[in-house]
Parts: C-alpha cells; sequence; structure tokens
C-alpha cells in the first residue's frame, strides 16, 4: 500500500509579523507512523509542510495515487498545546480531498471534539488518541468498524469505536527520520541540525488547564537502551547536533535519566539538548550529571506566581518549591525556560501581578507569558463551561476563549509582562556579560513581535 503522512504549513505561531519564529519541529509521530508502516511493507511517504513551506494547493496536488493520506492538526510537539487555529489543516484537508478521497485526519483537535471535525473535515475518519496503532491498522485494511480509536459517518450519523488500546513505546521502530527534512528543523534558543525524542508519554499530574486527552492513561516509559539507539542513529546519520526530549516530566523516572546522562557523558558527543520538567523532580546530583551529559536548557511551567492559585490549578507544587529548584539550576549552569500562564478564572488583576513579579523574581533565561486557554477536554474548559466555537476562530485567541475576560486586556497584559521582563537593565546586563550576544538579538527579535 502506498502511504502519505501529511503535516500541514502552520503559517504562523505568533503573529504574522513574528512568522519567521514559526515552530520548525519534525513532526515525531508521523516518523512514528512511518516507522511502524515501512517495517509492515507499505510504501510511506511523509511531507512536512510546515517546514518545506508549502501551501494547501501545492500539497495536494502530491497526494493522488495514494492509497491512504492522514493530515495532523497538531503534531506530537503540539498534543498538549494545540493551536485553537486549525484553518491551514482545514484548508490542506479540503485541497487534497480535491485528488484523494481516502482522507483520514488526526490530532488533538480531533480527539476532544470528532463530531465537530468529521464535519468541517468530511473525512473518512477521525482519528482519536495516539496515532501509531490505529494507523497501522488502518493499513491492514480492517474495516473502520474493527477498529479502535475511529469516528466515522455511518448510516448518516457519527459511530465511535472504542478507545484504542496504549502504545508499547517497546514496540516502536527508530523513527523513519529519513522520511522528513532533517535539514530543515531547528529550535531558536539551541540552533539548528535539530530533532526531537521521546523517552515516556503521559503525565501522572493532573493540572486543571493541561490538554492530556492525546496521551492516554498513565506514564509509560520507553527503554533506555531503545532512546539511546535512537539518538546514535540520530547523530551518525544525520549529524544531529540539537534536540528536545518531548516527554512532559523528563526526571520523573530518574534512574533512566542518570542512565541516559552516563552514557551521553561516555560518547562526549558535540551535543546539547532540551527538555521539560517539575521543579519537585530535580535535585543537584541530577542537575550536575545532565549539565555534564549536555543539557542546555530545561523548561518549566511555573504557571501562576501565588500558592493560592497554584492550588486552583492543581499545580500540586508550592511556590518555595519552585524557588528552591530555581536556585538549584542557577547554580547547575544551567539555562531555563519558565511559562506562566495569565488569565485563570481565579485570578484577578492582583494575582497576574504577581505572577508577573514571581517571573522577575525567578530571573529564569527565558519567559513566556501565555493567556489561559479553556482547550475541551480539560478541567478548565469543564469549570467555564465553555461552548464549541473553540476551533473555529480565525485568530489565535478567539472569542470563544475569552472566558468572560477582556481579551484586549489580557493581550496587552501579555505584552506588558515580556517587555518588563526582557527589557529589565539587570537581566541585559547579565546576559551581555556572558556574550550571549546572538541568544540576546533573537530574544529582541521575538519580543518585538508581540507588539
Amino acid at each position: 500500500m502506498k502511504i502519505l503522512l501529511i503535516n500541514p504549513y502552520q503559517i504562523h505561531l505568533i503573529n504574522k509579523r513574528g512568522k519567521i519564529y514559526n515552530r520548525v519541529w519534525p513532526p515525531l509521530d508521523l516518523a512514528n507512523c512511518g516507522a511502524l508502516l515501512e517495517r509492515d511493507g507499505h510504501e510511506v511517504r511523509i511531507i512536512d509542510a510546515n517546514a518545506l513551506r508549502l501551501s494547501p494547493d501545492q500539497v495536494a496536488k502530491q497526494a493522488a495515487g495514494f492509497d491512504k493520506v492522514f493530515v495532523s492538526s497538531s503534531s506530537l510537539d503540539r498534543w498538549q498545546c494545540p493551536s485553537v487555529d486549525i484553518t491551514p489543516f482545514l484548508e490542506t484537508v479540503s485541497q487534497v480531498r480535491k485528488y484523494n478521497d481516502e482522507v483520514f485526519v488526526l490530532g488533538a483537535h480531533g480527539t476532544v471534539r470528532p463530531g465537530e471535525l468529521l464535519d468541517l473535515t468530511q473525512a473518512m475518519a477521525v482519528i482519536r488518541g495516539e496515532p501509531e496503532l490505529t494507523i497501522r491498522e488502518i493499513c491492514h485494511g480492517k474495516s473502520l468498524s474493527e477498529i479502535r480509536g475511529l469516528a466515522f459517518q455511518e448510516n448518516g450519523s457519527m459511530r465511535m469505536t472504542g478507545e484504542q488500546e496504549p502504545l508499547d513505546l517497546n514496540d516502536l521502530p527508530i523513527p523513519a527520520f529519513h522520511l522528513l527534512p532533517m535539514n530543515k528543523y531547528h529550535y531558536e534558543v539551541l540552533g539548528s541540525h535539530f530533532t526531537l525524542f521521546e523517552g515516556s508519554r503521559g503525565c501522572a499530574s493532573k493540572c486543571i488547564f493541561c490538554l492530556l486527552k492525546m496521551y492516554g492513561k498513565g506514564v509509560r516509559r520507553k527503554p533506555v537502551d531503545k532512546l539511546i539507539a535512537e539518538i546514535d542513529y540520530a547523530i551518525s546519520h544525520f549529524g544531529i547536533r540539537t534536540a528536545y526530549f518531548m516527554d512532559l516530566e523528563f526526571t520523573v523516572f530518574r534512574r533512566q535519566v542518570l542512565e541516559l546522562c552516563d552514557y551521553l557523558s561516555r560518547k562526549q558527543y558535540p551535543f546539547h539538548w532540551t527538555c521539560q520538567t517539575r521543579f519537585d523532580l530535580i535535585d543537584e546530583e541530577l542537575l550536575g550529571r545532565m549539565k555534564r551529559a549536555g543539557c542546555r536548557l530545561i523548561h518549566f511551567g511555573v504557571e501562576a506566581g501565588t500558592d493560592d492559585l497554584l492550588e486552583s490549578i492543581q499545580k500540586k507544587i508550592s511556590i518555595e518549591q519552585i524557588e528552591k529548584g530555581m536556585q538549584m539550576v542557577h547554580r547547575a549552569g544551567i539555562e531555563s525556560a519558565c511559562f506562566f500562564i495569565l488569565g485563570f478564572p481565579d485570578s484577578g488583576p492582583d494575582q497576574i501581578d504577581e505572577t508577573i513579579r514571581f517571573a522577575r523574581r525567578l530571573n529564569p533565561t527565558y519567559a513566556l507569558f501565555h493567556i489561559a486557554i479553556p482547550y475541551p477536554g480539560t478541567g478548565l474548559y469543564d469549570q467555564m463551561q465553555n461552548n464549541d466555537q473553540a476551533f473555529h476562530g480565525g485568530e489565535l485567541f478567539p472569542e470563544a476563549c475569552k472566558h468572560g475576560r477582556d481579551l484586549t486586556e489580557l493581550k496587552h497584559t501579555a505584552r506588558r509582562a515580556y517587555a518588563g521582563f526582557y527589557l529589565r537593565p539587570r537581566y541585559i546586563v547579565s546576559r551581555l556579560s556572558k556574550g550571549d550576544l546572538r541568544s540576546l538579538y533573537r530574544q529582541v527579535k521575538l519580543l518585538l513581535a508581540y507588539f
């Protein structure tokens, strides 16, 4: 069977002026699917239109002649926080259907709103949740009714099959990096020759704002020897020098991280990497081993600046723990990127201001301020009793996601937070003293994209 997997061009990440910062990361889930399908004997092609900057029409013209076509609304790095604007995805599906009838869609949007995505795309079926096993079964030629994890039209109404079994990460081959334009990927704060790895999938935390529907239940771990094999392959075959471990809580399996770090330290690859985790899942020894193994940056979801607000969003961490963790990161000499969310329903102007002040007090290398989005499928959405228009808007934060707030005011507050953090004399002097002119230049350009 000839199979086509498509990652649409996302057009923008911040706004049209900031499109140079469009996230150009490999669609790791499609690379996983491609590897499984090739192992089954299928002929597979991946079109990463986001990396190649291909329009929906340019992609669609290449879809003729394939037996099955799969189009993603959100690649693995976007499962947790998908874009609210899926216009490029919808346009891609619409154009592809002019050349091929066997079109299936996957991603976070169809997982939480299968009926809506089915109506909007007129696809053969919507794949719900992790795509790897479901796509494989579709390509085996099973009837749709026999395959778990689907939503499709039957006799004029939507039919949903049962939940797909959780994927065993040990069953995955090395991702099909050879099907991707590996020379196109980069991460602004790390550099080029970039890719993604995944050592675990899922999250044990229950934060009310976080969309976890794509990951299934629990946390699953990939054996460290398989992860090491992927890293060796990517470095030796594609010259990878930078990477992001996409685990939602990278250090939750401490022993695995230490084993991985010891291996990377022995190999002494010219390889730098980043990850994301929680401040209560790190310690001095772990950070030291990570630093020696090439860890340059750690992402932390701080979210809020008061204990009351952290409790209301079920973050299960305290301001004191965050501050102690950040002190350890500073001492280890590892850069940090902290994420903050503005506009939670339980946060008034004073708490928002305290969150912004807390960001300055923590003084991470990078701070990112986002407006709270009540994604369908989250506790925040249930709390806000949002409506079903969440994915129709043409803007990043459409009216349906305002949840009673003045959206213009929230955007202004976010811009003020960015300016207040990055334009501090202390911060600028610190970056200049480290001789990091290129990084500072990138940060200034990124900051200007918000204004």
